[in-house]
């Protein structure tokens, strides 16, 4: 194999530095051996890293209206809660109501 006589372009390198195989085995020889090819995909791999961190950032970070939603649900959750106690307490009441109306005073049955 001839070396390259000229180095790579800079779309070239990136091309190589994203692809997991090459078919281009004279870049792969001359990458190898070439500092100045070296340095370049360095600093290409470098601002893939940035863009990396930076995409995740955006992606990861939480919503803005985070705190209204969250405050929405609880309480929804505890406005439910709350009717839930009320209708239990009705329900109590109509138990307590029999209650006192088929057993006397000493909670004994009439019969």
């Amino acid at each position: 194999m001839r070396p390259l006589l000229f180095h790579p372009s800079r779309r070239a390198l990136q091309s190589w530095l994203e692809s997991e195989t090459t078919d281009e085995p004279k870049l792969d020889d001359h990458v190898a051996v070439c500092q100045k090819c070296a340095n370049t995909i360095e600093r290409l791999d470098a601002n893939g890293d940035r863009d990396i961190a930076t995409a995740l950032a955006l992606v990861l970070q939480p919503p803005e209206d985070l705190s209204t939603r969250l405050e929405k649900g609880v309480s929804a959750r505890l406005d439910s809660r709350v009717m839930f106690g009320v209708l239990s307490d009705m329900f109590a009441a109509g138990l307590e109501t029999s209650r006192m109306l088929i057993l006397d005073e000493n909670g004994v049955d009439d019969e």
